[in-house]
């Protein structure tokens, strides 16, 4: 399964921060490429973690699928974009306990825990009810424990 990760951050972050999510990022994308599913090829996430000031102008949408569809962008270089088997989600990193946290080994422990949480919770699109959810939860889990992030105790 191919990922695309984009992440958007309030600047106030030093920059242990900054290197533990882009440190997530990579290791999110790298470990997920085992996955295979015959309704979703492409996962999109936005990782958000904003200051209070600027949540307002980052509101998470309910996440979208799309089985195959030519979307339209005016004024990109791509005009045309065709998304096939692709689902979007935006992941909400709440600021403050990730501001407080106190190293990068704790930047990462709060992003995959909240991560884990956040695609036990996620309400799925109408079409993807025979995704299987369990099992890409499961590899989630799995990525994160392998890389000494969580613990087997900490996700349950």
């Amino acid at each position: 399964m191919k990922t695309v990760v984009g992440v958007v951050m309030s600047r106030e972050f030093p920059g242990f921060h900054t290197d533990a999510v882009y440190t997530f990022k990579n290791l999110f994308s790298d470990g997920v490429l085992e996955f295979q599913s015959d309704l979703v090829e492409t996962i999109s996430i936005s990782i958000i973690s904003v200051s209070p000031v600027f949540s307002k102008f980052f509101k998470p949408v309910r996440p979208k699928y799309y089985e195959d569809k030519i979307l339209k962008i005016r004024g990109s270089v791509t005009p045309e974009v065709r998304m096939f088997k692709c689902l979007l989600a935006d992941f909400v990193v709440d600021f403050d306990t990730y501001f407080n946290a106190s190293n990068k080994e704790e930047c990462l422990k709060i992003l995959a825990v909240s991560f884990v949480e956040f695609w036990k919770s996620l309400k799925y699109p109408g079409k993807l009810k025979k995704f299987e959810k369990e099992q890409f939860l499961q590899t989630v889990k799995d990525i994160f424990i392998k890389n000494g992030i969580i613990s087997a105790d900490d996700v349950i």
